[in-house]
């Protein structure tokens, strides 16, 4: 079994409605009883927005993805789902069981859920989705407005993402994160 770190950015918050501009994924994979990022199998792709589709100026900005740029790099939807959906199937054939998992899943898991099966007619990734802050509660015990510091008293320092909100980074900063909580679930706290 593996991790496949997901994230999205958006025109909007929610599918439908808004448009899918990028999707970064990432696996995790098991190696000798510890959990790394598997950085050789990346995944990133850029949609052009959908016609018709509500754009927020906020969310457009957070990302800093232009209309103009997607027009010129990015992908129909129907063409970039297929490419995600081929990149999944090539991941489940070498390791059979993967889970999704992003932070928060909430957003993440919707749009290409809602993406796959509007274009593909399926989702190959099912119903379900990994949270990644829901497992580090769970694991520490606390809500989420101690979870940050919960983690740094663990020895968990979040790690650093050179490029915020580009959908790959992203996938990168949270599926290194969640290694390091199921290594630390594992074997508890790191020495220092």
């Amino acid at each position: 079994m593996i991790y496949l770190s997901i994230d999205v950015e958006a025109s909007g918050p929610f599918p439908g409605l808004f448009s899918l501009v990028s999707i970064g994924a990432v696996p995790l994979l098991l190696s000798k009883r510890v959990w790394s990022v598997d950085h050789e199998h990346s995944f990133y792709q850029e949609l052009r927005l959908l016609e018709g589709a509500a754009v927020m100026k906020k969310a457009m900005e957070i990302h800093k993805l232009s209309r103009a740029h997607l027009e010129e790099n990015g992908l129909e939807a129907p063409e970039a789902m297929q490419r995600f959906e081929t990149y999944f199937l090539e991941l489940k054939h070498r390791h059979r069981k993967i889970t999704p998992a992003a932070w928060p899943s909430s957003f993440d898991a919707p749009y290409v859920g809602w993406y796959c099966q509007r274009f593909l007619g399926r989702n190959p990734l099912g119903w379900g989705a990994f949270d990644i802050p829901s497992y580090a509660m769970g694991l520490f015990r606390c809500n989420r407005q101690e979870l940050r510091r919960a983690m740094k008293q663990a020895g968990i320092v979040e790690p650093a993402n050179s490029d915020p909100h580009n959908a790959l980074a992203d996938a990168v900063q949270q599926g290194e994160l969640l290694c390091r909580l199921l290594n630390y679930a594992r074997s508890g706290p790191p020495p220092r």
